[in-house]
């Protein structure tokens, strides 16, 4: 069933990856990691909008496959006649030195150190945390039993805590994924956590290998794999490793535009931005934080800017409204009305969470991060020192949204702190990684100059 679950997800991360390949430019031909690793999130986010758009018009009577394999061959054809075979060649390993053979060494070992823990995790705890079956999975078995009232999951009468009004990115791929395989198998949930969890790790990877050094990205990877917790909370089959990875390809993909001045790249990130929202509430905030940043994207034609961004942002934002205006109102806006300007004005609340959010972001692997920076120095050059403040940006923005929701929430700050806070850290955490391995300087070049100072020395 495992196989099977992969196999019936295969047409959309090829679809996806196709339309990355498509807009990307021709300088990340050979990128096929990178496109691999966007193509995957990409398609995965078009195969739930897909089946959204299908359960409105023809509930159950759309094969995904079967569309998305049409839609492949038309992609195909586009960009056979527009780009000829290019791009299809292998990708040349570069030459390397031995510390850059090392650091690959250990990042690939890391790697498949996670794949085996994550099946040894997924294994053992089927059924995922406790919101991955009473939300999420739940969700999905609405939809996969009875899709032309598929609507009976967004019920008002769901208790409180089941979060009726939760998108549908992910149980939207779980439902059609268990068309596919024939069964409510719980592998199909598991394969496609996989994939977003490792999806990320290797995005992360190709990102920085791209703008930086293969040694830079091996050990961002190495650091996101052992102190953020991303694997154990891939075999959770919640939404938080999803959204984390819509965050960091959004803002990867803005950053490549600051460096490469090509307004495809925000075509994508637009996209990526929508599906944030489309996957959790918070990825909401994203979206608003991302305007922000696009501003200083671009200090010139923002206009064109803002159109490019828009045309990829605005097909996930209409499925939001849409779903938005067939959903419950989510508990949070229901029942701030009482004390909302009180919570605003108590200096307590502001104590109370930025003393909270201090001590959840102050964990060993920010200070690895602090110390690593600190050691190694700033190496943001001129084309990038643009891209890393959209970087920096963005998780500002974020985290202040976080805290914004605390401010205003209904329920007891302190609980609602204690159950949530580690989770949203948590989804941005992929992007501070990213953002402190972008600015600083690559291990390459600090330890060559240590040892041609050495040798200079000796040679004295």
């Amino acid at each position: 069933m495992t196989i099977l679950s992969f196999l019936a997800y295969a047409p959309a991360i090829i679809l996806g990856t196709l339309i990355v390949h498509w807009l990307l430019p021709d300088k990340f031909t050979p990128s096929i990691l990178l496109k691999l690793s966007l193509g995957t999130g990409l398609g995965l986010g078009l195969s739930s909008i897909f089946y959204f758009i299908s359960l409105q018009v023809a509930p159950g009577r759309v094969n995904m496959p079967v569309l998305l394999v049409i839609l492949i061959v038309a992609l195909v054809v586009i960009i056979y006649f527009q780009k000829g075979l290019e791009g299809l060649t292998p990708t040349r390993i570069p030459t390397m030195t031995w510390m850059q053979w090392g650091l690959i060494a250990t990042f690939i070992a890391c790697v498949a150190l996670s794949a085996f823990v994550f099946a040894n995790y997924v294994t053992s705890r089927p059924q995922g945390a406790l919101d991955a079956w009473s939300v999420w999975n739940r969700a999905a078995r609405f939809v996969h039993r009875d899709p032309e009232n598929w609507i009976a999951t967004l019920s008002p009468d769901l208790p409180l805590l089941r979060h009726a009004d939760y998108p549908l990115l992910v149980p939207l791929n779980v439902a059609w994924g268990w068309d596919v395989v024939g069964n409510e198998t719980l592998r199909t949930p598991m394969v496609q956590a996989g994939l977003f969890t490792f999806a990320a790790i290797f995005l992360l990877f190709s990102a920085i290998a791209l703008t930086k050094s293969i040694g830079q990205a091996s050990l961002a990877s190495i650091v996101l794999i052992a102190t953020s917790g991303i694997v154990p909370s891939g075999t959770s089959l919640i939404a938080d490793v999803p959204l984390s990875y819509f965050i960091l390809a959004s803002a990867i993909l803005m950053y490549l535009f600051t460096c490469e001045n090509d307004f495809r790249l925000l075509i994508l990130s637009g996209f990526m931005a929508g599906l944030c929202g489309w996957t959790k509430n918070e990825g909401l905030i994203l979206i608003a934080a991302s305007f922000f940043s696009l501003l200083i994207a671009t200090s010139t034609n923002f206009k064109k800017a803002l159109v490019y961004y828009l045309s990829g942002l605005l097909a996930p934002l209409a499925v939001i409204g849409y779903f938005k205006l067939l959903a419950p109102v989510n508990d949070l806006v229901a029942n701030t009305e009482g004390g909302l300007i009180g919570n605003i004005l108590d200096p307590s609340r502001y104590e109370m969470i930025f003393n909270s959010f201090l001590s959840g972001i102050l964990k060993p692997g920010a200070l690895f991060l602090f110390l690593y920076l600190l050691v190694l120095g700033f190496g943001a050059t001129q084309t990038n020192r643009r891209g890393s403040a959209v970087l920096g940006a963005l998780l500002v923005l974020q985290i202040l949204g976080y805290g914004f929701v605390y401010l205003i929430t209904p329920y007891d700050l302190s609980w609602h702190l204690m159950t949530s806070q580690a989770r949203l850290i948590f989804q941005v955490i992929p992007l501070a990684i990213f953002f402190c391995f972008s600015v600083s300087m690559e291990p390459e070049k600090v330890f060559s100059s240590i040892i041609r100072r050495q040798t200079a020395l000796r040679q004295e």
